[in-house]
């Protein structure tokens, strides 16, 4: 049988036995090492105890755990284990617990109930907890006779648009993923701040460091003044932000003082972010910014636009980069055909990242993967040097008298106003237009800025089609679980 994503793991840790994997704080404060060998020790030990349970191959299994290296070492041994696994979002709600645990027909759920003691279990799934499943694995040694296989991770969607759907990442996938960002421009002694959920895209930046030789550091959630701390005082040289925490690490008052000269590789995704922001911090935090694209469907390293390529130009920091090596993208228009280059189209991929389509759901994934692309719902354009540039999702456009408006262009102008921290476009039913360009926008501390100036701004900047008819003055934007602002709730407001 091949090598799958588990040996993958497997190998980059042993390469490295003394090496530091992780390091991360108990509740109260305690703190703990693991080697590169200890990592690769609990993890087969993992899937052998995973045996003593019961489970056998193809049974499937799921994880509700924060910010913890055993987030990765029991997705690491199921997979070994040729279990289906997969893992509830820490920050999601118990009702959407029991959504994915019904639809994944997960056999059992490992909890870390330290945590999430109050959160509900479905019946007819038997639970275990964290601890006492690392106790079974310390007295469970792994034998020549334990079941090996190929993976199957059900990576679920944030549920923004509808209800979760179980993306089919299997070993294939899964690999490509690895070896396509371990290709980034991870520094040398990469010492990773893991700050969101390893549920969704930091879970998978372990495999691809480990094999880059990287030690991960990891805090239970995002504290942009523990973030400074850990660089100036932990060694900390990378993390992995989305934007509203970038936004967040630019505004707080410690940063301009600072000391950030270990600092050497800001990884952000997850959605788009604003070019002026990105401007703000290339001069604060210089030149470390590195961003990926992808979504669950293909994760992580659709494109990616290294550090070097990150320019002052508002064109190439609007821009998602380029595409990564294995992967083939097209613009494609409604009846399938190419786009002119400059002009909007859907961004469709096809390549060994790609999902094997959706859990149970043979309808929708025909749909996803119809003539043989992955259809991402991403409108886009490509320019002639190559870079592509997401301008919104699909659902999101806005048709106001009848013209597109992609709430991405307006959101760019109002961004590069000054007084602009944060802002949320979408549109509004409207008996004259039928829909209205509508903003929700926070402002900077101590600065000022009227509804008529900030469609002003727009209005000067782009145009009078793009200019917002309404705009809110908000204390803050809601966001998902994942951290990406939330238009689904906008957009559900009286």
């Amino acid at each position: 049988m091949r090598p799958g994503y588990a040996d993958l793991i497997l190998t980059a840790l042993r390469r490295r036995p003394e090496h530091v994997a992780f390091r991360f704080s108990d509740d109260d404060g305690t703190k703990h090492t693991w080697t590169y060998r200890e990592t690769a020790d609990r993890i087969e030990r993992t899937a052998a105890a995973l045996g003593r349970l019961g489970l056998t191959p193809g049974d499937g299994i799921a994880l509700l755990c924060g910010p913890d290296p055993r987030a990765f070492t029991v997705m690491a041994a199921a997979c070994l284990a040729w279990l289906r696994y997969t893992a509830l979002h820490p920050l999601a709600t118990a009702d959407t617990d029991l959504t994915v645990l019904r639809d994944s027909a997960s056999n059992r759920l490992v909890v870390d109930d330290t945590r999430f003691a109050s959160r509900a279990r479905p019946d007819g799934v038997e639970t275990i907890g964290l601890a006492e499943l690392d106790r079974l694995a310390a007295d469970t040694s792994p034998g020549p006779d334990d079941p090996r296989g190929p993976a199957l991770y059900l990576f679920y969607t944030g549920g923004t648009t509808g209800e979760p759907k179980g993306v089919m990442l299997r070993d294939p996938s899964l690999l490509a993923n690895a070896w396509a960002c371990s290709t980034w421009a991870w520094p040398p002694d990469t010492h990773f701040l893991i700050t969101t959920p390893m549920s969704h895209a930091a879970g998978l930046l372990v495999a691809p460091g480990l094999l880059r030789g990287a030690s991960f550091e990891l805090h239970p959630s995002f504290d942009p003044d523990r973030v400074i701390d850990a660089i100036e005082h932990d060694g900390v040289n990378a993390t992995f932000v989305v934007p509203t925490m970038l936004y967040a690490l630019l505004d707080h008052p410690r940063l301009p003082s600072a000391d950030l000269a270990g600092l050497a590789w800001v990884l952000y995704g997850a959605a788009p972010a604003a070019p002026a922001r990105l401007a703000q911090a290339l001069r604060l935090l210089g030149p470390v910014l590195s961003q990926h694209y992808g979504q669950a469907e293909a994760p992580n390293a659709l494109t990616v636009l290294d550090p070097a390529e990150h320019h002052d130009d508002p064109h190439v920091l609007g821009s998602c980069g380029r595409p990564m090596p294995g992967v083939e993208i097209a613009l494609l228009d409604p009846y399938g055909r190419d786009v002119p280059t400059g002009d909007p189209g859907e961004l469709c991929v096809r390549g060994p990242l790609v999902m094997d389509g959706y859990w149970n759901k043979p309808e929708q994934s025909a749909t996803a993967l119809e003539g043989g692309w992955l259809h991402t719902g991403d409108i886009a354009r490509r320019d002639a040097g190559g870079l592509i540039t997401i301008i919104d999702r699909i659902k999101d456009t806005i048709i106001t008298g009848g013209f597109n408006v992609y709430p991405r262009e307006v959101e760019d102008v109002l961004a590069s106003h000054p007084a602009v921290a944060v802002v949320a476009v979408y549109g509004t039913p409207d008996p004259h237009w039928g829909e209205a360009v509508t903003a929700d926008i926070v402002l900077r501390p101590g600065r000022h800025a009227t509804p008529a100036e900030l469609t002003e701004h727009v209005r000067a900047g782009r145009g009078a089609l793009w200019a917002p008819k309404r705009i809110h003055l908000v204390d803050a934007l809601p966001l998902t679980a994942l951290g990406k602002i939330d238009k689904k709730k906008l957009r559900g407001r009286p």
